[in-house]
């Protein structure tokens, strides 16, 4: 790639993936392996703030793209940017809580989309937010302020966000817990649990609730039947497994188990209807004797406790960040941020 990959996502039909390339939209041919870049999208550099570009989301119905950059989420037409054809970028939701924008999640009726923001501006004493979005007025009327319909204030570095299957929870991890510093790269964060109703309305009234997350909680994704909620530890190179339920009802016995992957892991993707996950061990402080890659965890002996849980690794390149699974189930994308390279994986040989 022209620069480093981030955010990961495939097209709903056809043989194509979208990459984030920090100031520019990537369009990948899947058609055969490896994937191809056959061409780029400028996104507009007044909305992407100091870190570029980063995660990205595809509408529940394929038509647009939302780019988390800077104060809010860039929106792309996705056909456009698949064709090349002109008018792809459509406009900018521009925020007010924070200038730090990681990953964006769109309603599951397309209307509302909510940007983690992984720090707040200085009036939030630089807590993290879940910004809220009208995606559907700036569609239709227009991108301007009245499409900002407010913000939650959650911990510091508020990062991973994940609809819950049933569409009615919205999960979010936090790196650190409110009032803590964090030291050296660690920290004790959180996973939260927010009413999607009401962050649609009135958003500083949906948390739910928040549990211990183990050390730098980064990324979450709910399996498909919705009883258990996994969340990649990075600081302690763990994989964590929370019930659904007790979260909300019983949070002090919420945490099931905690599989040990490899080190610092960040983006993680369940795979053969939830019986396999799959975690990108970045390594991305350096630690000394530390690899990066791939490791893959059947989530059934994960949650029996068998030590036996994790299967194998699969080796990366630099900095495994993201991942995206063909609509087909069959290949697996992984976007290698330090190596600016998209690595492609035979999901159905996987253990």
């Amino acid at each position: 790639m022209p620069a480093r990959p981030f955010g990961l996502v495939y097209a709903r039909t056809g043989h194509v993936a979208f990459v984030v390339l920090q100031s520019e939209l990537g369009v990948l041919s899947t058609e055969d392996t490896p994937p191809r870049l056959v061409r780029t999208v400028p996104l507009p550099a007044a909305s992407l703030g100091k870190e570029g570009a980063t995660g990205v989301a595809l509408t529940h119905d394929g038509r647009e793209l939302l780019i988390a950059a800077g104060s809010g989420a860039i929106v792309v037409d996705a056909d456009k940017a698949a064709n090349g054809s002109p008018g792809a970028v459509l406009g900018t939701l521009t925020g007010t809580a924070g200038t730090s924008a990681i990953e964006v999640t769109v309603s599951p009726d397309d209307r509302y989309a909510f940007v983690s923001q992984e720090y707040g501006d200085a009036q939030t004493g630089h807590r993290g937010d879940i910004e809220v979005f009208d995606l559907r007025t700036a569609l239709h009327d227009g991108f301007g302020p009245s499409t900002v319909i407010g913000s939650l204030p959650l911990g510091n570095a508020v990062v991973g966000t994940a609809l819950s299957p049933d569409g009615r929870l919205l999960y979010a991890t936090s790196e650190v817990t409110p009032g803590q510093k964090q030291a050296a790269g660690k920290g004790h964060g959180e996973l939260s649990v927010i009413d999607l109703t009401t962050l649609e309305s009135t958003p500083d009234k949906a948390l739910l609730g928040s549990v211990p997350a183990g050390c730098n909680p980064v990324r979450v994704a709910p399996s498909p039947d919705g009883r258990t909620v996994w969340v990649t530890a990075r600081g302690s190179n763990a994989l964590l497994a929370f019930d659904a339920t007790r979260l909300t009802t019983d949070p002090q016995h919420a945490l099931l188990t905690s599989v040990q992957v490899g080190t610092a892991p960040v983006g993680m993707i369940l795979t053969r209807d939830g019986s396999r996950i799959i975690t990108a061990d970045s390594n991305r402080f350096h630690t000394p004797g530390a690899a990066t890659g791939l490791t893959v965890v059947d989530t059934r002996a994960a949650l029996a406790k068998n030590p036996a849980a994790s299967l194998g690794r699969v080796p990366t390149g630099d900095f495994p960040r993201e991942f995206a699974l063909s609509p087909d189930g069959t290949t697996l994308l992984v976007s290698d941020h330090d190596s600016k390279q998209i690595q492609a994986v035979d999901a159905t040989t996987l253990p």
